[in-house]
């Protein structure tokens, strides 16, 4: 089968993948295997198969993976604040600085 995804799409699932990738090879997969009630063999199995077609699927949901203790903000929400912060440095100087004037 072969995916229909976009150009974006496809790298978000690259991403996604290698994200699940890399986590799994800093750790044994028997801890991981064991918790979700599979075998090892299994899990390494799906690493191949069902993974690359899971990051697909979130890729084509508009979801992401990220770590847990990551905290995640809305794009617009980022803009506005980069924005005000420009804003608010525009009247900065070094010599406004030093003084310790606005």
């Amino acid at each position: 089968m072969t995916s229909k995804l976009s150009p974006r799409q496809q790298e978000s699932a690259r991403k996604q993948l290698q994200t699940v990738l890399h986590a799994l090879a800093g750790s044994t997969l028997s801890p991981v295997a064991e918790a979700v009630g599979i075998d090892v063999s299994s899990l390494s199995r799906w690493k191949t198969e069902r993974f690359p077609q899971l990051a697909e699927i979130l890729a084509a949901l508009e979801l992401k993976i990220v770590p847990a203790g990551a905290m995640v903000y809305a794009a617009d929400d980022i803009q506005a604040l980069l924005h005000l912060s420009r804003r608010s440095l525009e009247g900065v100087t070094p010599e406004s600085l030093s003084t310790g004037a606005p």
